[in-house]
């Protein structure tokens, strides 16, 4: 009987998973691309990268930017600081928008409905589904940026970059928790992952305003991207332990207030 129960509460998280397999596999394959790419490229132009740096005052809103010249510096503003925090950022909070939206748009939310589960549960298991997503798509980025790292010859703390991708899980599953929350309140799909992909693309530049502009330093604290800084822990191997706590409490009340809305909310089938 509780095999029987745990299996029809987990069906969901699993048909999620299943749903974004191939999502899965071609995210991880992109960005396993996109890290192949910068890594391998670093060797032809190493002697040019202190010029770029000083050509480019204006990029001083990319964190660590000031390391650029060392190879994992370059890293840091290449691939961490642009790809990583913000397109991955953006893309992961597209699905997640859809995840409920889609279902009550398509009016298949009668299906998921008919689970013998309450309403809350659908949404708690579309977050778990997605976290396999995050996971695999990380650590296969990783894994070809130490690969490719240790190929060319070039030294890259493996512990800074581990850590690095570690505390990406809080500042992703932030993301998604958020996407959930828009998608649970909006009912069209499109609309949502407008919405959410929006408040990213926000998030993320007013961190960088208060970056370039001392008089509106606080601005950043209102941003997802104020709470996980790739370069300290890629570049010096800090480990920002308040931060990691802001973005799971962060993350966790998204989830429940999402939660909480959609058992209470009407829902036209």
């Amino acid at each position: 009987m509780i095999e029987v129960s745990v299996g029809l509460r987990l069906r969901i998280a699993y048909e999620t998973v299943k749903e974004n397999l191939k999502t899965t596999l071609v995210l991880s394959l992109i960005f396993m691309g996109v890290a192949a790419m910068y890594v391998s490229f670093l060797p032809s132009f190493k002697g040019s990268l202190e010029e770029l740096m000083r050509n480019f005052p204006e990029m001083g809103f990319i964190r660590g930017f000031e390391s650029f010249a060392s190879y994992p510096g370059f890293l840091n503003a290449e691939l961490y600081q642009i790809f990583w925090m913000l397109i991955l950022a953006i893309i992961f909070s597209y699905i997640a928008a859809s995840l409920i939206s889609k279902e009550i748009e398509g009016k298949t939310m009668d299906i998921l409905l008919s689970n013998p589960i309450p309403r809350y549960r659908i949404v708690l298991e579309k977050f778990l589904g997605l976290i396999s997503l995050v996971l695999i798509v990380n650590f296969a980025t990783m894994a070809t940026v130490h690969g490719i790292t240790l190929a060319i010859g070039e030294e890259l703390e493996f512990f800074n970059l581990l850590t690095t991708h570690i505390l990406s899980i809080p500042y992703f599953l932030a993301i998604i928790s958020l996407g959930i929350l828009v998608s649970t309140i909006v009912d069209k799909k499109i609309k949502a992952s407008m919405v959410v992909m929006a408040i990213v693309i926000g998030s993320y530049i007013f961190e960088s305003v208060s970056l370039l502009a001392p008089d509106y330093e606080k601005l950043g604290l209102i941003s997802l991207t104020h709470y996980f800084n790739p370069a300290k822990t890629l570049l010096e191997g800090n480990i920002d332990i308040i931060g990691t706590i802001i973005l799971i409490i962060i993350s966790t009340s998204f989830l429940l207030i999402a939660m909480g809305y959609f058992e209470r909310r009407d829902i036209e089938i």
